[in-house]
C-alpha cells in the first residue's frame, strides 16, 4: 500500500493524520510553546509527541450530537471515513508523516457536501515531551533539558529521547462537576473566536463541540475533580469515549483521491513539573515529572484532491 505522505503523495486507501502546526518562546534553545513564566512549579507545554485511539470519523449533513440530543449518525446523515469496531492506534501523529491507518478501515465517500464532521475516540491517549527551565529573566537555569518518559517521570536527554506516557480525556474543563445530563465538565462549545489553541485551529465561522461518552454513548451525569490538578483528579463517571465534533463544510468531489485528517494535541495536554520552591528537596532548573492533562482535542477533514 502507499502511504499518503506530507508531500501530498496520493492513495485512494490512505489517511494521513498530522499534527496542528505550533511555534513558541525558547525556539533558539528547542523549547515548545509553553506558559512556563517562573522557574517553579507545574505549567503547560506543547505535545511533541501524541498517540490516541481511533473508532470512527464521519462526514455528516447535521450535527450527530446537538446540545440535549442524543448521539445519531444515521439521522444526521453520517458517511463512515474511517471506521473500526475495535479502535486503532494511530501512533506518533508528529512523526515526520503523521500516521496512516490501516486501508481496510477507510472509504473515501462519494460526491457530495457534509456540513459536519465527527470522530470518535477512546478516553486514553499517550502524549510526550521536553523542556528546559528558564529564570523569571529569560535565561535557562542550568542549560538542562529534561524529557518526558514512559511512566511520567523526567530525565535529561535531548528531543530525540523524549517517551510518550499515558493520559486520559475524562474531561474537558478544569473544574468538573459532572451532575445532569449535559453538564459543563462532560460538553464543552468553542468558536473560532475563542481565544487558545482550539480558536486557532478553528477558521473562521467554525464550531467545536466536545462530548465525553460513556460505553453506552451518553454523556456521563457523575464525577468531579480538578484536570489542572498534579496528578489530575477530575473524572466523569464511566468515561470511555472522546466525540469530536466541527461545524466544518467539506465537499467531496469526482477528483477526490485522499482525505487528511487534522487532530488538535496543543499546548496543556501535557505539563512540566518544575517543582516546589518550598520544598527542601527542590533544585532550581530540574523538571522533576511530565503529566498528562485531558484539557481537548478537535479535529478536521480536508479533501486531496
Amino acid at each position: 500500500m502507499k502511504r499518503l505522505l506530507l508531500s501530498l503523495a496520493l492513495s485512494t486507501a490512505s489517511l494521513l493524520i498530522s499534527q496542528s502546526a505550533f511555534a513558541g518562546p525558547g525556539e533558539s534553545d528547542g523549547n515548545t510553546a509553553n506558559d512556563c513564566n517562573t522557574a517553579s512549579g507545574s505549567c503547560p507545554v506543547t505535545p511533541t509527541k501524541f498517540s490516541a485511539k481511533l473508532y470512527r470519523v464521519a462526514l455528516c449533513t447535521s450535527n450527530p450530537m446537538a446540545d440535549r440530543q442524543a448521539l445519531d449518525w444515521t439521522a444526521a446523515g453520517c458517511v463512515d471515513v474511517y471506521n473500526s469496531s475495535d479502535g486503532e492506534e494511530t501512533g506518533d501523529i508528529f512523526s515526520s508523516t503523521g500516521a496512516t491507518l490501516s486501508a481496510a478501515n477507510i472509504t473515501v465517500p462519494s460526491a457530495g457536501t457534509f456540513e459536519y464532521v465527527a470522530a470518535l475516540f477512546d478516553k486514553d491517549f499517550k502524549v510526550g515531551s521536553h523542556h528546559m527551565v528558564y529564570a523569571a529573566a529569560g535565561d535557562p537555569v542550568n542549560n538542562k533539558r529534561y524529557v518526558s518518559t514512559s511512566t511520567g517521570g523526567s530525565i535529561e536527554g535531548t528531543a530525540s529521547d523524549v517517551q510518550m506516557r499515558s493520559g486520559n480525556f475524562d474531561s474537558f474543563m478544569p473544574q468538573i462537576e459532572c451532575s445532569g445530563t449535559w453538564s459543563t465538565a462532560a460538553t464543552v462549545t468553542r468558536s473560532s473566536t475563542t481565544a487558545g489553541i482550539i480558536g486557532d485551529f478553528l477558521s473562521g465561522g467554525e464550531t467545536f463541540f466536545g462530548r465525553i461518552l460513556n460505553s453506552s454513548y451518553e454523556v456521563p451525569s457523575t464525577g468531579g475533580g480538578s484536570i489542572s490538578s498534579d496528578p489530575p483528579s477530575g473524572n466523569c463517571t464511566g468515561a470511555r469515549y472522546l466525540l469530536s465534533i466541527v461545524d466544518k463544510t467539506t465537499e467531496i468531489t469526482s477528483t477526490t483521491k485522499g482525505l487528511h485528517l487534522k487532530i488538535l494535541a496543543g499546548k496543556g495536554l501535557i505539563r512540566a513539573d518544575q517543582g516546589d520552591e518550598s520544598d527542601e528537596s527542590y533544585v532550581a532548573g530540574v523538571v522533576t515529572q511530565f503529566t498528562a492533562h485531558g484539557d481537548g482535542m478537535a479535529v478536521k477533514v480536508v479533501p486531496i484532491q
